[in-house]
């Protein structure tokens, strides 16, 4: 069980606004030898299950390798405070699954929203908010330490440029993700000098994060092309916030990978496309099915912490903002489709998933036009389940839309003690549906569906090998879902 205080230790604030009062440091983290043995448990302690390919691989939950440093890290040398969760509070998801819910408010800071939370070291979380600030929790002990700020890529602002629309959280750090002795990081960068946004990706080593005041960063790929926003016809189809930057990491092939959105290309309205002219419309199209653009994409980048070589991975993406490589080794993805076609997807190497051409949904302005192709600015602009030979289907989709975002495999076995009817189900959080999916697969293309009311937009979402789900919601806000 989660304890919702620190005792008598955290000295409560007195005023809604001051300044917290420390507390004493979480325990470390538990000794390099001890992890191994955890991480080697809960690989191997799971029961064995047929995954999508039929090959009988096993599906059990695979926790990162922890980096050197957290054998050394000694939470004494940083300042901490009272988190403030609150008492465990009993909730229902549909399927009669009975959990338990903490909430509290993620520490204070000047930016507009935390984006993204990661386990950095065993027991400890690194939260970042999309302009660099970061902090550090230790749920199990209800506390919080301010840790290292990083610098993003580009400008944070939005340009006084009418192609393009963004601002505040738009910009700036996504997602993040720790493999080895490195943090990674997405970055969304608006780049005010080339009048161009583009991808990068950050790596920072852990260390650093967690024993000073400022982490120096090396950004390891850039994605190219980078999109103008200066064409005259863009301010009437603005790049807009289909960024990606959701990331995973495949130790098998030691192998990050990044997502990698239409930036907009994609005319999701019939209307969009007819104010700006067919002829502008097949401009962006041919860059978005180019197989050497990194658009619409899922981008490999191999040997990311020396030589970060990158290749486009898989193709046909619309807006992706989670992906996560499962105990079987399967890469997983969700993505968004427009008015509803939201997706699961089962990411291979040189797969088209059929974006902007094909969609289980639809343009948001289909009702305008008449029922007749003939009698659109162009046939294909109609994509509800058009056809597209050689295109891979999801493995499932959403109408209405759900519009999720990360997804992560809930663990199973021994070790385990969390929620016992969601072991084993990749979860699933979302950003309209407000609620946590728990997805088990139980036959081929056969899902069983699971959904926990959550009443808060899901951005980012992880799973603890106790069966704990740690989830940052777009108000900054923590959530913590227990069994």
């Amino acid at each position: 069980m989660l304890r919702s205080g620190v005792g008598a230790v955290a000295i409560a604030l007195v005023l809604a606004g001051c300044q917290p009062a420390p507390v004493d440091p979480p325990s470390a983290p538990e000794s390099e030898a001890e992890g191994n043995a955890a991480e080697e448990s809960a690989a191997t302690s799971g029961s064995e299950a047929t995954d999508r390919d039929g090959e009988g691989s096993p599906r059990g939950f695979q926790p990162a390798a922890t980096p050197g440093f957290c054998a050394q890290f000694d939470p004494g040398q940083l300042d901490w405070f009272e988190l403030g969760l609150s008492q465990p509070q009993a909730a229902t998801s549909s399927e009669g699954t009975e959990v338990s819910i903490q909430r509290a408010a993620l520490p204070p800071s000047d930016s507009e929203r935390y984006n993204t939370i990661v386990e950095i070291c065993p027991g400890f979380h690194l939260v970042t908010t999309h302009d660099g600030d970061t902090r550090v929790l230790s749920i199990q002990e209800d506390r919080f330490a301010d840790t290292a700020g990083l610098n993003t890529a580009g400008a944070l602002d939005n340009p006084a440029n009418p192609g393009v629309v963004g601002g505040g959280p738009t910009w700036g750090f996504r997602d993040s993700l720790v493999a080895g002795d490195y943090l990674y990081l997405s970055d969304a960068v608006v780049d005010a000098e080339a009048e161009c946004v583009s991808l990068a990706i950050h790596r920072v080593a852990v260390e650093e994060v967690l024993s000073a005041d400022t982490a120096s960063s090396d950004v390891i790929y850039s994605s190219s092309p980078c999109v103008s926003y200066t064409d005259d016809y863009r301010a009437r189809a603005p790049l807009k916030v289909h960024l990606g930057g959701a990331l995973a990491y495949r130790g098998s092939r030691d192998e990050l990978y990044v997502s990698i959105g239409d930036m907009h290309l994609g005319s999701s309205t019939i209307g969009q496309a007819e104010a700006i002219g067919i002829d502008n419309v097949e401009k962006d199209y041919a860059l978005l099915l180019d197989d050497s653009a990194a658009l619409s994409a899922v981008v490999a980048i191999s040997d990311p912490a020396h030589s970060a070589q990158s290749r486009v991975f898989a193709k046909g993406l619309r807006n992706s903002l989670g992906m996560t490589v499962v105990g079987s080794d399967r890469l997983w993805l969700t993505d968004h489709g427009p008015q509803g076609g939201d997706e699961l997807n089962l990411i291979e190497e040189g797969a088209d998933y059929g974006w902007p051409l094909t969609s289980e949904g639809e343009p948001y302005d289909r009702s305008n036009y008449p029922d007749d192709p003939d009698a659109l600015p162009a046939p294909w602009l109609d994509i509800y389940l058009s056809p597209q030979p050689g295109t891979t289907y999801p493995e499932t989709s959403w109408s209405p839309a759900i519009a999720p975002t990360a997804i992560v495999e809930y663990p199973e076995g021994e070790a385990r003690s969390g929620i016992d009817d969601w072991a084993g189900s990749v979860v699933i959080g979302s950003l309209r549906a407000q609620t946590l999916l728990a997805l088990r697969l139980t036959g081929e293309s056969e899902f069983v569906e699971d959904r926990l009311e959550l009443g808060q937009r899901i951005r980012d979402l992880v799973a603890t090998p106790e069966g704990h789900l740690l989830a940052v919601t777009d108000s900054s806000r923590l959530l913590v879902v227990a069994g």
